[in-house]
C-alpha cells in the first residue's frame, strides 16, 4: 500500500513539497509555479500529493483510485488517465523535464526530485519578491499594500520559513493598521504572529524586531516591551528609519519628553535628518507643550517637504493650541481632502487625523453646519469601510460632549488605534483628564 499522505499534514503542521519550479502547499491544498497560483482541480491535486508522497515507488492503478477517489464514485481507468494527462499538462511535463511516468502493466510513477525544503535556485526568486514588495510598500497607497502583500505572499508559497518575507510581509500589515486603511487589530495580530514566525527563523530580524515593537505599544499597550523591542531593532540596524523613530516615540508617549528629544537628537546624521524623524522631534515639543517652538520646526519641516502630511496635521495642532483656528483649520482641509501621490515616496497618511481635528476645529468655532456634514458623510462612508473612531472622539470633543467623546475613545482602544496611545499626551484631550494607568491597562 502507498504511503497515505494527511489531508492537511500533521496537526499544526503546515506541509511544504518542492520539485523543480513548484511548491505544493498540502495545508492550503495549492500549487504554486514559481510563486505563482496553478489552477488545479481538487482531484488532480490529491492525486499529485499521492504521487509526490510516494515519490519513486510505483503506484498500482487500484491503490491509486483507492486512495484518491471515493467507494461511492463511478470511476474507471480512463478517468485515471485523464487525471494523469491534466497534472502532465499542468506540469509541463515533457521528455527533458519528466515527473510522471507511466509503468505498463503496473501504474504510475513520480520521478521528480522532491524535497521539503526549497531548493537553492529558487532562494534569489524569494528576494526578487521581497525587493518588490518592499517597493511597493514604499508607495503607502492602499493598493500598494496590497500588492505588496500579494508578493510577500508568493515568497512564502516558495519558503514559508524565510525569515525576509515573514518580517516584509508583517511590517506591512503594521503600516496598514498606522495608516488606518483596515481595522489596526486585525492587522496587528496577523503582523504579530509573522513577526514572531520571523525571528524564529532568524532571531536579529530587526525588520520583525520593529514590528513587535510596535504590536507591543498599539495591541498590547505595553510601553515597556515596545521600548526594549525598538532599543533591540536599533542597535541592530541603526539606519532603519522606523526603529530609530520609535525608539524616541515611545518615551514621548509615555511624558518622558526630555528623553525623547534626547534620543531623536543623538540619531546618526542619516537618520536625524528624515522627514519622519524631524516631525518627531517637533511633535515632543507640541506634546511638551512649548506650542511655539513646535509650530517653528514643524513650519521648517513643511517647508522642506511641502507634500508631508503628517508634518502639516501637527503644524496644524501647534497652531491651534497656539489660537490660530483659521490657519489650522486651513492645514487640516488641505490634508483631509488630499489625494494620493505616487511621486510622494515614504508618504505617512494622516488624512484621518486631519478628518479629526478639523470636526473638533469646526464645532468649537462654530462652523456646526460644516461639521455636521462631514460627520454624515463620515457615518455614510462607515457601512463600507473603516473609519476610525478618532474622528467621532474629536468631533463630540469639539462638542463638549465628554460622555460621548468617552464611549468613542473606548472604540478607539478596541480598534487598537494608534491614536489611542496618544491620549496620556494628547493636548485636545487633556480636558478629560484620562489616566494613562487605567487608560491602557489590558481589557
Amino acid at each position: 500500500m502507498p504511503n497515505t499522505p494527511p489531508t492537511n499534514g500533521a496537526a499544526g503542521e503546515r506541509r511544504v513539497f518542492y520539485f523543480g519550479p513548484f511548491t505544493l502547499d498540502v495545508g492550503q491544498r495549492c500549487l504554486f509555479r514559481r510563486g505563482t497560483p496553478v489552477r488545479v482541480t481538487s482531484k488532480a491535486l490529491g492525486l499529485l500529493h499521492l504521487l509526490v508522497c510516494n515519490a519513486g515507488a510505483c503506484l498500482s492503478v487500484d491503490d491509486i483510485m483507492a486512495e484518491v477517489w471515493d467507494d461511492r464514485e463511478d470511476v474507471t481507468d480512463a478517468t485515471l488517465r485523464q487525471h494523469i494527462l491534466m497534472l502532465r499538462h499542468v506540469l509541463e511535463d515533457n521528455l527533458a523535464d519528466r515527473y510522471i511516468v507511466t509503468d505498463y502493466g503496473r501504474g504510475y510513477r513520480f520521478i521528480g526530485e522532491v524535497t521539503e525544503r526549497p531548493p537553492p535556485f529558487m532562494a534569489s526568486l524569494v528576494e526578487q519578491y521581497c525587493a518588490a514588495g518592499a517597493e511597493f510598500r514604499a508607495g503607502a497607497s492602499p493598493a500598494a499594500m496590497l500588492a505588496s502583500l500579494n508578493l510577500y505572499e508568493r515568497a512564502l508559497t516558495i519558503d514559508s520559513a524565510n525569515a525576509q518575507a515573514l518580517a516584509g510581509s508583517a511590517l506591512t500589515h503594521i503600516l496598514i493598521a498606522d495608516f488606518q486603511y483596515e481595522r489596526p487589530k486585525d492587522q496587528l495580530e496577523l503582523a504579530k504572529a509573522q513577526a514572531e514566525a520571523a525571528l524564529r527563523a532568524s532571531p536579529e530580524c530587526a525588520e520583525a524586531l520593529v514590528v513587535l515593537s510596535k504590536v507591543a505599544l498599539d495591541y498590547s499597550w505595553d510601553f515597556a516591551n515596545a521600548h526594549a523591542f525598538a532599543q533591540r531593532a536599533f542597535a541592530l540596524d541603526p539606519s532603519d528609519r522606523i526603529a530609530a523613530f520609535m525608539r524616541a516615540w515611545i518615551p514621548l508617549l509615555s511624558g518622558n519628553f526630555d528623553e525623547a528629544r534626547a534620543l531623536f537628537d543623538a540619531l546618526p546624521e542619516e537618520v536625524v535628518s528624515l522627514n519622519v524623524i524631524r516631525t518627531g522631534h517637533a511633535i515632543t515639543i507640541l506634546f511638551s507643550g512649548d506650542y511655539e517652538q513646535a509650530a517653528a520646526e514643524l513650519d521648517a519641516v513643511c517647508n522642506r517637504w511641502p507634500d508631508y502630511w503628517f508634518a502639516r496635521t501637527f503644524l496644524g495642532l501647534a497652531l491651534l493650541m497656539l489660537g490660530n483656528s483659521s490657519r489650522a483649520l486651513a492645514l487640516f482641509d488641505e490634508v483631509r481632502l488630499s489625494a494620493y501621490d505616487p511621486l510622494v515616496v515614504r508618504q505617512m497618511n494622516a488624512r484621518y487625523f486631519a478628518e479629526g481635528y478639523a470636526l473638533y476645529t469646526r464645532f468649537r468655532i462654530g462652523e456646526t453646519a460644516e461639521a455636521e456634514k462631514t460627520l454624515a458623510r463620515l457615518t455614510r462612508l462607515e457601512e463600507s469601510e473603516f473609519v476610525p473612531a478618532m474622528c467621532f472622539a474629536l468631533a463630540e470633543l469639539g462638542r463638549e460632549n465628554r460622555a460621548a467623546a468617552l464611549r468613542c475613545i473606548e472604540i478607539a482602544g478596541e480598534n487598537r488605534e494608534c491614536w489611542y496611545t496618544h491620549l496620556g499626551v494628547e493636548p485636545l484631550v487633556k480636558e478629560l483628564r484620562l489616566d494613562p494607568a487605567t487608560l491602557f491597562a489590558n481589557r
